[in-house]
């Protein structure tokens, strides 16, 4: 037999492990959160390193367990999160009897998002499925707010206020009912912020997302959503003009 093969010696597998009839192998590491986090190094690893494994080896490489549940998870949040600005704007077309009045309202959704990404940023807490569901959740809060400032001036249009002193009026008269509605949410989200234990940390990122998107967006909506008000207010005017002239002629 000698004369035939060589004999090597090297480390058996203890387990062969398949995905979809195909031989699989099960990669670990521990990685350090002050340095890097997993996203991090997984798409780097999807940029250079695989490609070259690939190439060199004739190999197929696909993430599979938990990078694949997440990547399957995040596709669906994206879809659901368009379905849900989809039903916000149904709601609010259906309440305000209009389809410009809720591009108003929900002009605020954006703002929020900036403020649960920079929170995030100044905690130095990296982004997670539960920071996207904090997300999900603010969408619908912090419309709150605008529609408190928006139905309040529609009340005064229809009483027959010029549009600057009714911008104003709201701005002035809802700004206590504004900052209640934001403050109370935020003060109640604030203690799991601070939580040290290991059973509430995971819920961090969900906090971090709703608390600071909520926080931002406040402030941006009493200085954003009259300067729309007012834009928007202008934009009927025109049309409504166009549409006489057009008549006329």
């Amino acid at each position: 037999l000698s004369s035939v093969v060589d004999f090597t010696s090297r480390r058996g597998f203890d387990v062969l492990r398949h995905t979809d009839s195909e031989l699989a192998v099960h990669v670990t590491a521990t990685v350090d959160s002050a340095v890097n986090n997993n996203n991090v190094i997984l798409a780097d690893m999807q940029k250079s390193i695989l490609p070259a494994i690939s190439s060199q080896y004739g190999v197929h490489v696909s993430f599979e367990g938990r990078a694949e549940e997440q990547a399957d998870t995040i596709g669906d949040m994206k879809q659901g999160m368009m379905l849900a600005f989809v039903m916000i704007y149904i709601v609010l077309a259906w309440v305000f009897a209009s389809y410009g009045w809720p591009l108003v309202v929900m002009a605020a959704i954006p703002f929020g998002l900036i403020g649960a990404l920079f929170g995030h940023f100044l905690l130095n807490v990296d982004l997670t499925i539960l920071s996207l569901f904090g997300i999900f959740g603010l969408s619908g809060i912090v419309v709150n707010d605008s529609i408190i400032l928006v139905t309040f001036f529609k009340q005064l249009r229809e009483s027959g206020m010029a549009v600057q002193q009714a911008i104003i009026e709201a701005a002035t008269q809802r700004l206590r009912a504004v900052l209640l509605t934001s403050l109370t949410t935020i003060a109640g989200l604030t203690p799991l912020l601070f939580e040290t234990s290991l059973q509430a940390q995971f819920l961090i990122p969900m906090a971090i997302s709703m608390s600071f998107g909520l926080m931002f967006s406040t402030v941006l909506v009493l200085l954003v959503i009259p300067a729309m008000l007012s834009a928007y207010e202008e934009t009927i005017v025109k049309l409504t003009f166009r549409r006489r002239e057009s008549s006329t002629r």
